[in-house]
């Protein structure tokens, strides 16, 4: 049995003496700073971004003017007849004398044609789509760092559990090293006679159970290690992490943030704004268009002024030219019911951004005060706790002391044992509380240099 526990303790030893031979200390701002560098996540965000950017040189390009240039060289019949039609951008027009009879004669044709239209004005809706171009780049920026936010808080969370468990590892060896040194105290006792083979039983079920508890935090740890390995990208055999802290100013009161530059507020109101300035661009694009119109077009045909067709060369030569100029005045007047409808929809969208900006900032406000008001509280136990577990030694010592001089059964030393564990163990968790209080504090605030000072030395 203490050949087993001696192995134990000599492969932890070998483990942590590895650890640090390959390993750098990798502290908790060090970790959010490779989280950000390495995440995908961000990264699709931070391309969406510059997407985002790229669209407002595009919604500018809107203003600029249409200009083509066609030029054909066409041969074919050329009959005409009077009458109007939908040509739905299926029959081709022809141009050509009217005749009672159908000649197959070809004619040959060239046409040159320069045109353009430029709407001038639109009674802002040019710059209804910059300001939602802008307002695109707004929330952009703002989902940006509500992403950088929550991952923050997902490697300060990870980071911290790799913290706890690893001071509730040590609690385990330290229980270990306990439990053996009285294993091997009642062996000798029990082999001299002095003792009941009984104790010797009942302290090897008290080894197993230390060994099973310390597997158990054992396993605990490297899924958390793990998990901070993904979120960071470093190897997890790579990762060590600081498990120094201090709560020394812990009654300080961390400077108060303002709610109005948190990332999660921030975002809403970004999306508040951008479905505004929808609202804007829906009730511009149903107002009226007006558009500068020109063109100039130059043609020669193989049919001349009598209608007689002749050698199809010529044609090829332009004969004609022509100019145009002209403005547009142009207005769907559906529009106007069909803007109503989309800016009523808009609006109540409106609506629900807003009233979940109002939810998450009293969400924000409600973290912020409890956090406050448990930090009193916490500080008293705080205090108490070194007492507590000073008792809790005291008494583990004396037992064992009155156990080797036959003045106390195993039962009453595995009991102090015990007891001498659960303090350890409330004190850690009281710490990990203590600091996750001030971390809800700085979630809350948005503030967190006061919580990161507590990890500095």
């Amino acid at each position: 049995m203490g050949l087993n526990t001696r192995c134990l303790f000599l492969f932890i030893f070998l483990f942590c003496n590895s650890l640090k031979s390959i390993s750098q200390v990798l502290t908790i701002q060090d970790a959010i700073e490779a989280s950000f560098a390495h995440y995908p996540t961000l990264q699709a965000k931070q391309a969406a971004l510059e997407a985002n950017k790229a669209n407002t040189t595009v919604v500018r390009d809107n203003r600029l003017p249409n200009v083509r240039l066609h030029d054909q060289i066409n041969i074919g019949t050329a009959n005409g007849i009077s009458g109007s039609y939908f040509s739905l951008g299926l029959i081709v027009p022809t141009s050509g004398g009217r005749r009672s009879e159908n000649r197959a004669d070809l004619a040959s044709g060239n046409i040159a044609l320069a045109s353009m239209d430029w709407e001038v004005y639109n009674f802002g809706r040019f710059e209804a789509e910059q300001q939602l171009a802008q307002t695109d780049i707004a929330v952009g920026e703002s989902d940006l760092e509500r992403a950088k936010f929550g991952l923050r808080q997902a490697v300060i969370n990870t980071y911290l559990d790799l913290l706890w468990l690893k001071q509730h590892l040590n609690i385990e060896q330290m229980n270990i090293a306990r439990i053996d040194t009285i294993n091997r105290i009642i062996t000798n006792l029990v082999r001299n006679g002095i003792k009941p083979g009984l104790d010797s039983s009942l302290v090897r079920v008290q080894v197993s159970k230390a060994k099973m508890s310390y597997w158990q935090v054992y396993e605990q740890y490297q899924q958390a290690l793990i998990q901070l390995s993904t979120l960071t990208g470093h190897p997890a055999d790579k990762i060590k992490i600081d498990t120094t802290f201090s709560l020394t100013n812990f009654t300080a009161s961390p400077s108060i943030g303002l709610l109005s530059e948190h990332p999660l507020l921030r975002y809403h109101e970004a999306v508040a704004r951008k479905q505004s300035a929808e609202i804007s661009l829906l009730h511009k694009s149903a107002l009226p268009r007006l558009s500068l119109l020109t063109a100039a077009w130059t043609r020669g045909s193989s049919i001349d002024v009598e209608n007689n067709y002749g050698p199809l060369m010529p044609g090829l030569i332009y004969s004609k030219a022509n100019v145009l100029v002209g403005a547009a005045f142009t207005v769907n007047l559906t529009d106007f019911r069909r803007a109503n409808h989309r800016i009523q929809l808009q609006e109540y969208r409106v609506k629900e951004t807003k009233s979940l900006l109002a939810n998450e900032r009293l969400n924000l406000q409600n973290a912020q005060i409890t956090a406050d008001s448990v930090l009193s509280v916490l500080k008293l136990e705080l205090q108490e706790l070194p007492r507590a577990l000073q008792a809790a030694n005291a008494a583990y010592n004396q037992r064992l002391s009155r156990y080797n001089n036959g003045l106390e059964n195993i039962l009453g030393l595995t009991d102090a044992v015990q007891v001498l564990r659960s303090v350890e163990k409330d004190y850690i968790v009281t710490q990990s509380r203590a600091i996750r209080v001030y971390l809800q504090r700085a979630y809350a605030t948005n503030d967190f240099e006061s919580f990161f000072t507590l990890f500095r030395h």
